[in-house]
């Protein structure tokens, strides 16, 4: 093959990227900068100047505007199109630009297997789906490319691999793996004589890579590009003349080999029974359930088919010092004689240096300069010296960097591993970045930031473990044996000398938290379902402080498999040997008082209202605040509740009485004597409130009820029970924290696309004597989007007889008809005392677990908040005891007041996993009559199935019917059998 035929090849390539989708959907697919820095090695492996440029819309109509004025060469659509479907976008764009390439990419294998029963594949060239890896946009760029390419290259004798693969799943992450490994083994020839030109040229010709999703569409593309074969990366089982075929790889295998009898075959499959028949026809065969692949891969390219330092010299070649790093070559600037720095700006080394860094804008901004345009060559030493330094801050700025043990003073959020970061500190790493982007908030509002953050990313996790460490840990169903395993695993080489960097650099209490793949996604939500776990970090040896963080850490790992998180994972549909475990590592947001340490403000803002009382408005959003460390709020604990729009509007605190009965009566905080134990129950503590008061928190956030006056008074030197108010700041603002959360409320949610949870905490430096804030900041600790889900229609309007309703509610979550309910499950109220709630909770996950093993959903119905960690306001049940529920009805007498439970993690993952939630008034009716009520007179006449000492177990022979209408707000459960009007 000519020079001139590879400087010919690739005519096509994908410069200009328009992805539509919301900001966050984009910054998922950027994640921390890796994606950038990856595709811009792969682009200069191939000797082309640039990297693609990825422009973002966030709408159909915004995307159609941006095509109109500029071209692009590929478009990428995800699922939160905000004004139209993506069958009638991509229609759109077809008619227009007809062989426009556009792709669908999910970020959930429920999001791809909701779309892809509408989704047009006459319109939509191929689907693909995001696992984590930024390698799938790489992969799925350059099959684009290869597919237009293909007749062009393989004219010029370019060879091709066919891959046969129908499962996005499987497919999405494989492409990428296996582009990755070809450019490895190109750039092996490097070191075996090429010279540059012939290097250069050489990655222009690598093997193409076609892909097909069934039998047919590989035998169109052999009969089109069989002679430029090279081999053939088969799936076994795959769609064959309209249907699933288990020998269809084998079949396609041998058609081929009919004409190429030496051909190349690589099997994959995840039933290994099929090893034998892959051996038989002389292929390779590789186990699609190992967590490992690339071996098999590469030993099949290898077998079968067959950038760095900036060195500073002198003129005369010879060497002065190395620099792996923007920092070391800033530092090295300002060291090195001047005839140096004169050698390599004469070269223009310092341009292209950077540019390899994906530092553009420095590196363009250098390449034109000349050494005349300076007085002298120390004019431009100190001129490189100001840019590199403005590189630093700004390359720093908003994302997050890699660890290093030395450098992390500098880093506000870096990574450890080139794994995934897990979803809940991806959410973090891009309020980070968003804030960055931003600059200062709007005047009169708090300064908004994240805490000092280090991820251990999943890489660090898949090298923790193993496939044998998982298989059992999945098996097993004892959480006690599955902690105590991971508690004796050692931790991968070299991290526990990070860790113990981590432990003396950042000082003070630390929290460990879980951030697995699945954790807050839009789709999968696992709000409080992994450990998050609370150390001292104060005192002691630096070898005590390492150990401490690196048993939480082994703890947060072992909660993967805990038996909750199995059951909850088996409600939602994740497979278990998806899940990956990342862990973050926080500075604990406080201050010290003594021997415990604490937030004077924690709080959780939801920008969607599903309670609102007038004038407030679901869109206005909700939230909550509580002394102390917000566990009180996330685990259903008491917390003061309002609208962002109107924080003067109070219910729980209308009268004193109602606000001496649901307001904090303590708080948490971190336990700086605990003796080095890594449970969360050991280092958080409860504390009462005469605790704040005597440390000087109490009087920010504090009233006192005056008995004279039948009033709350803001005057902690007054006699009084003490209630936790916040009318300092949400009557009196002598805090801008209510601006505040509107801005952020406003950021996060038009940064996410949909709506969201934001947990955050205050930092002050200390507060004074007479009530003032000291430098308040507000952290941003977690934000979590709400659940997403494929816009459904109305449930039709139909009317029953009032006796035909077991139960109707004007305030419920959920949406759509359920008929397969055919057990009740009830707390009986006569046998009801709330300190029997945590007994009850037992006997409900007994229940529960019969019912499991039947294959039987039921309804819950029972007083207070349900899921709550305080088992005075309601039941605290686990997952694993209500995994087979389908519907929970709150049903409370007069009584027994319990705001409602947003900003829960219980709450979140209730409206994730679409089981329909019917609040009822308190005090309802318990017969068929009113507006609202539970019939509960009804079920205590019929035959009950099986009853405990609080519970009442009730099966029918037909199903109930449950019609929740999302839009509204309202639901009814309709009796078995009975019939609309």
């Amino acid at each position: 093959m000519g020079a001139q035929r590879f400087h010919d090849l690739i005519p096509f390539r994908v410069r200009e990227i328009l992805l539509v989708s919301s900001p966050y959907d984009a910054f998922i697919l950027e994640e921390d900068g890796r994606l950038s820095e990856q595709l811009y090695n792969e682009f200069r492996a191939l000797d082309l100047s640039s990297p693609p440029r990825v422009h973002q819309a966030s709408s159909g109509r915004e995307a159609m505007k941006r095509l109109e004025k500029a071209w692009f060469d590929l478009i990428i659509v995800m699922s939160s199109l905000a004004d139209q479907s993506i069958n009638d976008f991509a229609r759109s764009v077809r008619r227009r630009y007809a062989n426009k390439p556009i792709v669908y990419l999910a970020l959930d294998p429920r999001e791809l297997e909701d779309v892809e029963t509408v989704l047009d594949h006459e319109v939509v060239d191929s689907t693909y789906l995001w696992t984590g890896d930024s390698s799938v946009l790489l992969g799925l760029i350059k099959l684009v490319e290869d597919r237009m390419n293909a007749d062009h290259d393989t004219a010029a004798g370019v060879r091709t691999i066919l891959v046969l693969e129908d499962s996005p799943l499987q497919y999405s992450g494989f492409l990428g793996m296996l582009y990755e490994e070809l450019m490895k083994q190109a750039k092996s020839l490097y070191f075996e004589g090429l010279n540059e030109l012939q290097r250069k040229l050489y990655t222009r010709s690598r093997p193409k890579i076609l892909h097909a999703t069934s039998y047919e569409q590989g035998l169109e593309l052999y009969e089109r590009y069989g002679p430029s074969l090279l081999g053939l990366i088969c799936d076994v089982r795959l769609p064959r003349a309209g249907a699933l075929d288990g020998e269809a790889g084998f079949r396609f295998a041998r058609r081929i080999r009919a004409d190429h009898p030496d051909m190349p075959v690589l099997f994959q499959s995840a039933e290994k029974q099929n090893a034998e028949k892959a051996a038989e026809l002389g292929g390779l065969f590789i186990d699609k359930a190992s967590r490992d692949i690339g071996p098999g891969v590469k030993a099949f390219l290898v077998e079968h088919l067959g950038f760095g330092d900036f060195v500073f010299r002198l003129a005369d070649g010879s060497e002065l010092a190395r620099a792996s790093d923007v920092a070391e070559l800033r530092r090295l600037v300002a060291e090195v004689p001047a005839e140096c720095i004169e050698h390599h700006a004469s070269r223009d080394d310092f341009s292209v240096w950077l540019m390899a860094r994906s530092e553009f804008e420095l590196a363009e901004e250098l390449r034109p300069k000349k050494i005349s345009d300076f007085e002298d060559i120390e004019a431009l030493r100190r001129h490189l010296l100001s840019r590199l330094r403005d590189a630093l801050f700004r390359g720093k700025s908003g994302i997050v960097t890699e660890f290093q043990r030395g450098k992390l003073s500098q880093d506000h959020f870096s990574s450890i591993g080139e794994g995934s970061l897990g979803a809940k500190a991806r959410g973090l790493a891009f309020l980070h970045q968003r804030f960055g982007d931003l600059g200062r908030p709007p005047s009169g509002a708090l300064p908004i930031r994240v805490p000092r953050t280090v991820v251990l990313t999943t890489e660090v996790f898949d090298t923790f473990v193993d496939d044998e460490l998982v298989s059992w840990a999945i098996a097993c169903e004892d959480d006690a044996e599955v902690g105590a395993r991971f508690a004796r695993r050692p931790l991968p080489d070299g991290l526990e000398a990070d860790l113990e960097a981590i432990a003396t650099t950042l000082p003070g209490p630390l929290a460990v938290r879980s951030s697995s793949l699945l954790e807050d996604s839009a789709h999968q939500p696992f709000a409080g379902i992994y450990a998050t776990l609370m150390i001292p970090n104060i005192g002691g040896s630096p070898d005590r402080r390492r150990d401490e963080l690196a048993r939480a850490i082994r703890q947060v790992y072992a909660s993967t498999f805990l038996r909750d998180a199995c059951t909850y994972r088996e409600r939602s549909g994740a497979p278990a040997e998806r899940e990956k475990m990342a862990v973050m590592i926080q500075s604990v947001v406080g201050a010290r008082h003594g021997d415990r340490f604490y937030p004077a403000i924690s709080g959780v803002a939801v920008t969607r209202n599903f309670y609102p009382i007038a004038p407030q408005k679901p869109e206005h959003g909700v939230v909550h605040l509580a002394l102390g460390l917000g566990r009180m709020i996330v685990d259903g604990g008491l917390s003061v509740r309002f609208s962002p729009r109107h924080p003067e509007v109070l219910p729980q605190i209308a009268t004193p009485r109602s606000a001496l009965r649901s307001t904090q009566r303590n708080f948490y905080g971190v336990d700086l004597t605990a003796d080095g134990t890594v449970d969360a129950l050991d280092a958080v503590r409860s504390y009462d409130l005469k605790d704040a008061e005597a440390d000087g928190v109490l009087g920010l956030v504090g009233s006192v009820f005056s008995n004279a006056d039948q009033r709350l008074v803001e005057d902690l030197s007054l006699p009084g029970p003490r209630v936790v108010s916040f009318h300092n700041i949400l009557k009196h603002r002598s805090l801008p924290l209510v601006e505040t959360l509107r801005h952020l409320m406003t950021v996060a949610r038009r940064g996410l696309g949909r709506e969201v949870e934001i947990e955050f905490a205050l930092q002050i430096d200390e507060a004074g004597s007479g009530g003032l804030w000291c430098n308040p900041e507000l952290l941003a600790l977690q934000v979590r989007p709400m659940t997403a889900r494929p816009t459904l229609a109305s449930p039709p309007k139909s009317r029953f007889a009032p006796e035909d309703l077991l139960c109707a509610s004007s305030n419920t979550l959920g949406h759509g008809v359920e008929r397969e309910i055919r057990d009740v499950v009830y707390v009986m109220p006569q046998s009801w005392r709330p300190s029997q709630n945590r007994r009850i909770a037992a006997e409900i996950g007994g229940i529960n677990d019969a019912l499991r093993a039947e294959k039987r959903p039921f309804l819950l119905i029972g007083p207070g908040r349900w899921g709550s960690a305080d088992e005075w306001l309601g039941i605290p049940v686990q997952w694993s005891q209500i995994s087979n529920v389908r519907a929970i009805v709150e049903a409370s007498p007069a009584n027994y007041r319990v705001e409602p439970s947003q900003g829960t993690h219980f709450f979140h993952n209730i409206t994730s996993l679409r089981i329909g939630y019917f609040t009822l008034p308190l005090g309802c009716p318990l017969t068929g009559k009113g507006k609202e009520f539970i019939d509960l007179d009804w079920l205590d006449e019929q035959p009950a199935a099986s009853t405990t000492e609080h519970l009442r177990h009730v099966r029918f022979d037909e199903p109930l019917t449950t019609v929740l209408r999302g839009r509204e707000g309202r639901g009814l459960i309709v009796k078995p059998g009975a019939e609309s009007l």
